[in-house]
């Protein structure tokens, strides 16, 4: 009974909402007790997300990570959040009726006029408090161009990386070229 009462109202954890958020029939974004429904992209924004996914999947395979794109919850237990990234890369064990991936180690966000704010203001920060991840990609949609986040140690260093150069993912020992992140997009 505790169970049912505790799902029929507004979750206020993280856990609560992960438990939640599988009941709802729309996806939603959790940050300290706040909850935001998602709306859709535009159709670059996806095709931007697809070509990385699909680039970081051919380049992963027989790998110990896995690339997951949208669907793929990260649960941030440091900054009492749950997100889901345009792509994102697990170094952790696979759990196929997991509620959220287990060690996130990438996460790329493609931007939006109604996500940039937040995905500078708000998920930069949680994602650097966030002990497994070591690096942070947001992606500009309408020119080649990447907001990077890269963890060394205990300290994170911001770079941007503009038109015919590669982001280097060193955790992984991959780089992806930018036009292979920007094809047909």
């Amino acid at each position: 009974m505790a169970d049912t009462a505790r799902l029929h109202r507004r979750p206020t954890t993280l856990d609560e909402f992960l438990v939640w958020e599988e009941s709802q029939p729309d996806k939603h974004e959790f940050r300290n007790g706040q909850i935001r429904m998602m709306t859709g992209g535009t159709l670059r924004n996806e095709t931007i997300a697809g070509n990385i996914f699909a680039a970081l999947r051919a380049k992963l395979k027989g790998a110990p990570c896995r690339a997951y794109m949208n669907n793929a919850r990260v649960a941030l237990r440091e900054a009492n959040a749950g997100y889901y990234p345009g792509v994102v890369v697990d170094c952790g064990p696979y759990a196929a009726n997991a509620l959220a991936v287990s060690k996130p180690t990438i996460v790329f966000e493609v931007l939006s006029e109604s996500t940039r704010n937040s995905d500078f203001s708000e998920k930069v920060p949680d994602y650097r408090d966030t002990e497994s991840i070591v690096q942070i990609v947001l992606v500009e949609p309408d020119e080649q161009k990447l907001h990077v986040w890269t963890k060394s140690g205990e300290t994170w260093r911001q770079t941007e990386i503009a038109g015919a150069r590669a982001l280097e993912l060193p955790s992984l020992n991959v780089a992806l070229a930018l036009e292979e992140i920007y094809e047909d997009a």
